[in-house]
C-alpha cells in the first residue's frame, strides 16, 4: 500500500467520523471495509440524510451556482486542491482543483462530495435539487 493510498483511506474515514451523524457512521464504515460494497456508500449519499445537520450549511437557491459556492468555500479557507471522495470510491482520479470540480458538478444532480481535509470544509450535492450544502466542521 502506498502512502497516498493510506492518506486517502484515512481522509475518507476521518470525513465519515467528522461529518456523518453518529448513528450512521458504523454502517458506512462497514461498507467501506469491503470494496465490493463501496457502491452502497454512494447510495447512502444520494440524499443528505447521513450528515450531521450541525456540519452542513444550506445554500440559498439563488446562490446555487459553482462560482458563488466557490467564493463561499474560499471565505471558509478551503484550499484550491481538494479530494472528490465519491470519485475515489468509483476508482476515478480524486485529486481535484476546487473551482474546476465545482464547475463540473454543481447542478448536475449526481452525488458529489468535494472535501478539503486541511480546513475540514467542502461541498456536497445529492441526487435532488434541494440537496446542496456547504460542509463545515466545527473542529479545527
Amino acid at each position: 500500500m502506498t502512502k497516498e493510498t493510506e492518506d486517502i483511506e484515512q481522509i475518507f474515514i476521518n470525513f465519515v467520523k467528522g461529518f456523518v451523524s453518529k448513528d450512521k457512521q458504523d454502517r458506512i464504515l462497514e461498507f467501506y471495509k469491503n470494496k465490493k460494497n463501496w457502491w452502497k456508500i454512494k447510495n447512502e449519499f444520494h440524499t443528505s440524510n447521513p450528515f450531521d445537520t450541525q456540519k452542513i450549511l444550506e445554500i440559498e437557491p439563488n446562490q446555487q451556482y459553482a462560482d458563488k459556492i466557490y467564493l463561499k468555500l474560499k471565505k471558509l479557507g478551503t484550499t484550491k486542491n481538494c479530494v472528490s471522495l465519491l470519485d475515489y470510491l468509483d476508482n476515478e482520479p480524486y485529486d481535484c482543483n476546487l473551482e474546476d470540480k465545482l464547475s463540473d458538478t454543481v447542478g448536475y444532480l449526481c452525488e458529489t462530495i468535494i472535501y478539503c481535509p486541511t480546513t475540514k470544509t467542502g461541498y456536497y450535492e445529492g441526487g435532488h435539487a434541494k440537496d446542496r450544502y456547504i460542509l463545515k466542521s466545527n473542529e479545527k
